[in-house]
């Protein structure tokens, strides 16, 4: 073993570093170590296994990929706990990183096997670091929309497949490897793979490009309607407000009428009919009390009012605590989208309740600083099934329906989700915090 051999070696395995900043920089603000600490750690972490795998493949002469291999597996391991996010999101990152990067790995081979020099090895390398470097700069350009697409599509389904195309890409580029470096000098061999990997790599931005604009527009048409939803809600909460303005003043109109005829029957001693007079006022004016305003904050005392009138047609007791400035952390749609969706399992699941005594309570509480917390609490009955922490979608049991996507926005929130149940009482957390 020399020292320039296994200066080179370390080179070459360095490579793992801008590698390992392409599967960070998306799930950073994920992290469960503060980056301040973990970025500098990771760094010195990855020198040394750098080290390490030239020294292992100086001294025993094995293939270049074994070693690397071996520093891979557990890379991925510690990946998986490293970051709080979904492990078939961060194996998608992974898989996609080992993509972007085996298009560096394969240059190395077609370059020397067609410079022909003492220097090959060299130029190899330099136009691997070139090519992984470029990619690296693309994420860092485009890091904002990777992030969106990261934390807001959601869909199970597709999560389970997209990281197939990587795999693809991954196992092409391990095909082309040569066998025999004089094959790539034989005619246009060296020219076609240059044309192949130019359309590979078009044809994986294109379908990354394609998956984050259908993301979009699945997005965009949920907060549509969400927002329609809300828009819906407030129209009815203005129109019980216009009804029963209208209603005041025809009341305040009325009023002269009702007192006139008042003292006239006190006057005349019409002791029975003066009492029913007052009992018939009196029952309109309850008729006609004002809607509910629940706090300062427009949609959510909106969504609140629907909910609560949905609670009272099933006579299920709702019972509101809210202290919500009208300014908070969240958007109003996602707001909303937590709230309906914790509400709208509440309602069902106590819908089931055979018992009278029946309450939903609902408090949310803006802190000093600006965190804003929500707890709702429900009865429930049955059995809800849970599995590593998820719910299963049951209406019997009333949850699961919705708390994945909650989950998913207060996660996009930077924020804390709980969910827990005892003998018959169900019990939704939430903790956003002002960032």
């Amino acid at each position: 073993m020399n020292t320039t051999e296994l200066l080179l070696y370390f080179w070459d395995y360095a490579i793992i570093f801008p590698a390992e900043i392409l599967c960070v920089l998306p799930v950073m603000r994920h992290s469960i170590i503060k980056p301040k600490i973990f970025m500098p750690v990771l760094s010195a972490v990855l020198i040394v296994v750098a080290f390490l795998l030239a020294i292992l493949r100086a001294s025993t002469g094995l293939d270049p990929n074994i070693p690397l291999l071996l520093a891979v597996i557990p890379s991925l391991v510690v990946y998986f706990f490293a970051f709080d996010v979904k492990k078939i999101k961060l194996w998608y990152i992974f898989i996609s990183t080992v993509a972007f990067f085996s298009f560096g790995g394969l240059a190395t081979h077609y370059i020397e096997a067609v410079v022909d020099s003492s220097d090959a090895v060299y130029v190899a390398f330099s136009v691997k670091w070139i090519i992984s470097l470029l990619f690296l700069a693309a994420e860092m350009v485009f890091l904002k929309q990777l992030r969106w697409f990261l934390d807001n599509e959601n869909v199970n389904t597709t999560w389970k497949f997209i990281w197939i195309v990587p795999l693809l890409v991954t196992i092409f580029n391990f095909i082309l490897i040569p066998s025999d470096y004089a094959n790539v000098r034989v005619g246009r061999a060296f020219f076609l793979y240059i044309i192949y990997e130019i359309t590979l790599i078009i044809f994986f931005i294109i379908i990354l490009v394609m998956q984050y604009a259908i993301a979009r527009a699945i997005t965009n048409k949920a907060e549509a309607e969400q927002n329609a939803h809300l828009l819906g809600l407030q129209a009815a909460q203005y129109e019980n407000l216009k009804k029963y303005m209208d209603s005041s003043a025809q009341m305040r109109h009325d009023f002269v009428f009702m007192a006139k005829t008042a003292q006239y029957l006190a006057a005349e001693e019409e002791t029975e009919k003066l009492r029913q007079l007052l009992s018939d006022y009196g029952a309109g004016i309850d008729k006609n009390s004002a809607p509910d305003r629940y706090c300062e904050h427009v949609a959510l005392s909106a969504i609140t009012a629907y909910y609560a009138d949905q609670a009272r047609s099933d006579n299920i007791r709702f019972t509101v605590r809210l202290n919500v400035a009208r300014n908070i952390v969240i958007s109003d749609h996602e707001l909303c989208s937590i709230v309906g969706n914790i509400l709208d399992n509440a309602l069902d699941a106590a819908s089931q309740v055979k018992s009278p005594d029946r309450e939903i309570l609902f408090v949310a509480d803006t802190k000093p600083n600006g965190d804003l917390y929500i707890a709702v609490s429900n009865p429930y009955s049955g059995t809800i099934k849970e599995k590593n922490g998820k719910f299963s979608t049951t209406k019997a049991g009333g949850h699961g329906i919705g708390l994945e996507s909650v989950r998913a926005i207060v996660r996009k929130n930077n924020g804390y989700s709980n969910f827990r149940y005892d003998d018959n009482t169900f019990y939704s957390e939430i903790m956003l915090r002002q960032v």
